[in-house]
């Protein structure tokens, strides 16, 4: 029985690839996907708001100082400020979260390196955000310990990983802000070989179901990384997790 159904399965497949059914409801696929994700996304939040002590879920209002507030939870409850570090900003925009880790991780050995095109988004993100928006020129810092990274992450990335093995090494903060999916997700899969125990995750568009959030489950489902919530703000739109 279960050899005839495998091939019935077969043969149903061949079927629907040949009669086209993309030519009459093509216009679904968008649609669906987001309702997956949300769907997706809903089960998460409603597994994880009471497991947490800094969560401000449910808010009527998106504040994006609270992000701030985020990081100062995550940099004081994992005693952060004073240890050698390797932070990691991809999707730096103009700078203002990568300046505060900047002032906030005082050890002389932390590196800190930032990963954009500076010349806005590389693709469309979403209904309100154009390709080539959000552009902005490479933050000036006066601090040696930082390096900017210019260009798409898939030219950026392998140059950064293969000249800096024994930074990666080290406790890691990366930054995930780059908004898009396909930059999430290939800055994740990228950077997953060399992620370990109590290196933290932050994400700054978390929440958006087809994007962030959507790169986040497929790698944590490929790779069967586990990952702890340790602090939200906005609905999840800002998060951190701990590698576990």
């Amino acid at each position: 029985m279960k050899f005839f159904i495998i091939k019935l399965n077969a043969i149903l497949k061949g079927f629907t690839i040949l009669f086209r059914p993309h030519v009459l409801f093509g216009f679904l696929q968008k649609p669906l996907l987001f309702l997956s994700n949300t769907l997706a996304l809903s089960k998460w939040a409603a597994t994880q708001h009471s497991k947490i002590p800094f969560n401000d879920f449910f808010t009527l209002t998106r504040n994006y100082n609270k992000r701030l507030q985020l990081f100062e939870y995550i940099a004081s409850s994992k005693s952060l400020t004073d240890v050698n570090l390797c932070y990691i900003e991809l999707g730096v925009f103009e700078g203002h979260s990568f300046k505060w880790w900047a002032s906030h991780l005082k050890n002389a050995d932390t590196r800190l390196f930032g990963f954009d095109t500076f010349e806005g988004l590389p693709e469309q993100w979403g209904m309100y955000y154009d390709k080539g928006e959000m552009h902005a020129v490479i933050p000036e810092l006066n601090d040696s310990r930082v390096a900017f990274y210019k260009g798409l992450f898939q030219d950026t990335l392998p140059v950064f990983i293969e000249q800096h093995k024994s930074e990666l090494s080290k406790q890691k903060i990366i930054h995930f802000d780059a908004d898009l999916f396909s930059s999430t997700l290939y800055s994740m899969a990228m950077l997953y070989p060399y992620l370990k125990k109590g290196d933290i995750l932050l994400f700054d568009e978390f929440n958006v179901p087809n994007h962030e959030f959507f790169a986040f489950k497929m790698i944590q489902d490929s790779f069967y990384l586990k990952t702890q919530l340790i602090g939200a703000v906005n609905n999840y739109y800002q998060v951190a997790f701990e590698i576990i």
